[in-house]
């Protein structure tokens, strides 16, 4: 539930500097996030920069870059899931046909 939470909050921050075409230094705007942690997070990977005047605008490039790291990370918890479940699976299996 918290993903989706997260996912929707990025949308969010994402969606508001596409719709202000802030997504040049040239456009850059101010911007007061509703969640500060996915903002901070979204700045430190650098998809939304910083102008040092507290003015920020949206890095497409990054951003692209961004998502595809969360997608990944995203895919290494299903693929380390999924062996954990079948491990178990089989000891269950083994420890019943004693």
């Amino acid at each position: 539930m918290w993903g989706l939470r997260l996912g929707r909050s990025r949308r969010r921050i994402v969606n508001d500097f596409v719709a202000a075409k802030a997504t040049t230094a040239a456009r850059a705007i101010r911007y007061e996030a509703a969640d500060p942690r996915t903002f901070r997070r979204l700045c430190g990977y650098g998809a939304i920069v910083d102008d040092g005047a507290g003015r920020y605008h949206l890095d497409a490039g990054r951003l692209g870059a961004f998502r595809g790291a969360v997608r990944r990370r995203a895919a290494a918890i299903a693929a380390t899931s999924g062996v954990v479940a079948s491990a178990a699976a089989a000891a269950t299996v083994f420890a019943l046909a004693e």
